[in-house]
């Protein structure tokens, strides 16, 4: 049995504060929150599946408005994430040539394909090919 999103996780809330200034509101910026808990906690990432899963989404227009009208481009935050990890990692880090960014592939499987760019993927960990979302 999974257990509702009350508040978001520890260390979305640590770690969110960084992209505050792309939200347009603390509502929106609180969706984001709960949204970002659901990827993590939740082991079905469908928007319906999140939005039953989080006890203050109503539906999933809240995480839908979230991903498509948010002011924010994908680059940017990709760019400032790097710079915090480097900011935050100082100490522990080797020189560039000795060093690497892990960034995990997770597919979200699917069981239709009306999802744009929802298809067979290569799932190296469990050498299957499920129907799902490679974000």
């Amino acid at each position: 049995m999974e257990w509702p999103i009350v508040a978001p996780a520890p260390v979305v809330i640590d770690h969110a504060a960084v992209f505050r200034d792309w939200c347009d509101h603390q509502c929106q910026f609180r969706h984001v929150q709960h949204d970002l808990t659901g990827l993590i906690v939740l082991p079905n990432k469908s928007l319906a599946h999140m939005a039953r899963g989080i006890l203050e989404s109503t539906d999933t227009t809240n995480l839908s408005r979230v991903l498509s009208e948010a002011p924010w481009r994908e680059d940017a935050i990709k760019h400032r994430r790097i710079r915090v990890m480097r900011q935050q990692t100082p100490p522990h880090r080797r020189r560039r040539r000795e060093s690497l960014v892990v960034i995990d592939d997770t597919l979200c499987e699917h069981v239709g394909s009306l999802f744009d760019y929802v298809d067979r993927h290569d799932n190296h960990g469990e050498g299957t090919y499920p129907l799902a979302h490679n974000p």
